[in-house]
């Protein structure tokens, strides 16, 4: 065992955040209790949330509890609000952009898919550069270590053709009559690789691009067979009733702080919100997640 505190940061969106597990199984969590195995004490504090934006542009909106998707505390307000001797940190997880794209552009066939590419340009580049410059400023210690992960497929060719329709509906997609599944399917898996490879590319550069040894970037080592609905699924999905329910465990929880903080006049997002997790890591992704960061740290020397 190294003797000493490691302090952990959680800072990023709906996959930082753990959409839909219990504290226990979200991967950052994961993470911290390995780490235990080498250090005397390691804490951690999660500033992720479901739903947030890099912010680099704007954003506006309410602040909720984690679960509910909203696009504030955005992942610059997480890192600028840190002010308990971020100088003394030693790791931080940090995962952004998806949300500034919006998953809508990143599913619907009809967005051009130069619409698709320039916003990821946009966010997973110079938005990520932008808040990868705070990082390096606000967590200050020589030995720190920036783990900067990428996202994964979302639907695939793997997933399961008759799912494809509530998929889409619960993000407010709604598929023509006149375009058939087996085109919309292939259609959403093509664009879902599309944003998995250059959102992973402009993720990467960024990172490179800041000259600093102590930022690195981890892959989640998702393949398509683990994409929602797949045999091997990495994803929570929906259940088969009539209301499309969600598969997580946080689900009823999730609800009343749906009803809490979206009213009558924004039922869409509440709708959203019960379902959230549609599509993020289930614990056998945070498990992932964590196995590959652990990897890294291995590789870093922060375990032992």
């Amino acid at each position: 065992m190294v003797t000493g505190e490691l302090r952990m940061v959680s800072i990023g969106d709906s996959v930082a955040w753990g959409q839909g597990l219990r504290d226990k199984e979200k991967y950052d969590v994961l993470v911290g209790d390995t780490l235990r195995r080498h250090y005397s004490k390691v804490t951690l504090q999660r500033l992720a949330h479901s739903g947030a934006v890099i912010g680099a542009f704007s954003a506006s909106g309410p602040i909720a509890k984690g679960e509910v998707p909203v696009a504030r505390p955005t992942l610059l307000e997480q890192c600028e609000s840190f002010s308990d001797s971020p100088e003394k940190v030693r790791l931080v997880l940090l995962s952004g952009g998806i949300h500034d794209i919006d998953i809508r552009t990143i599913l619907n066939p009809l967005v051009p898919r130069a619409v698709l590419s320039a916003k990821t340009r946009a966010f997973c580049g110079q938005s990520m550069a932008e808040l990868l410059e705070r990082a390096k400023a606000r967590f200050k210690h020589p030995h720190c270590r920036i783990i900067v992960t990428g996202y994964y497929i979302i639907w695939s060719h793997h997933s399961e053709i008759g799912k494809l329709g509530d998929f889409l509906r619960i993000h407010g997609i709604a598929q023509p009559s006149f375009i058939e599944d087996q085109w919309m399917g292939s259609a959403v898996a093509e664009r879902c690789r599309q944003f998995y490879e250059e959102s992973t590319f402009c993720i990467l550069k960024a990172v490179r691009d800041t000259g600093d040894p102590r930022i690195v970037f981890v892959d989640s080592g998702f393949t398509e067979d683990n994409a929602v609905f797949s045999s091997h699924t990495y994803l929570f999905g929906l259940n088969d009733d009539f209301g499309l329910s969600p598969e997580d465990p946080m689900a009823a929880e999730r609800h009343a702080s749906c009803d809490a903080t979206f009213d009558r006049l924004h039922i869409l997002e509440r709708e959203q919100c019960y379902r959230a997790s549609a599509g993020h890591p289930n614990l056998a992704g945070a498990q992932q997640y964590a196995h590959r960061i652990l990897g890294m740290l291995e590789t870093l020397g922060l375990t032992g």
